[in-house]
């Protein structure tokens, strides 16, 4: 998991140098039996119902995880600025440039109605207004 959170890292790095900041980028481990990790993104670039977002999202990814990476994730989401999760993250994390937390999946699963075993917040930031 460290490589991958690493190379997550680059992702990001790299699309804030194109597109600009990220709001929030996180890896969940929802209960599963297969034990695939969702991605969940937030940008004032991307919009949940542009599909053009979610393949910048994915392109990225492809060209920078090796395909038994690649395995591990089942889907991006991405967040829209309204979106009452971004605001629960905002106001709860802070995670910045080159930094990653692991945090407890419990507090996110009694508040998002689906369990959550694990959790890395790669980004979490409030953008200065």
């Amino acid at each position: 998991m460290k490589s991958i959170l690493e190379k997550l890292k680059q992702i990001i790095q790299s699309l804030e140098d194109k597109h600009g900041p990220i709001l929030i980028f996180a890896l969940f481990l929802r209960e599963d039996p297969l034990e695939k990790w969702d991605i969940v993104v937030a940008a004032s670039w991307l919009s949940a119902s542009d599909m053009n977002s979610y393949k910048i999202i994915a392109s990225k990814i492809q060209e920078t995880l090796n395909s038994v990476e690649l395995i591990e994730l089942a889907r991006i989401v991405i967040l829209d600025r309204d979106d009452h999760v971004l605001s629960f993250f905002q106001d709860n994390f802070s995670v910045t440039n080159g930094h990653y937390e692991e945090v407890s999946g419990d507090q996110f699963s009694t508040r998002f109605g689906f369990t959550i075993k694990r959790a890395y917040l790669l980004r979490c930031q409030k953008l200065k207004t």
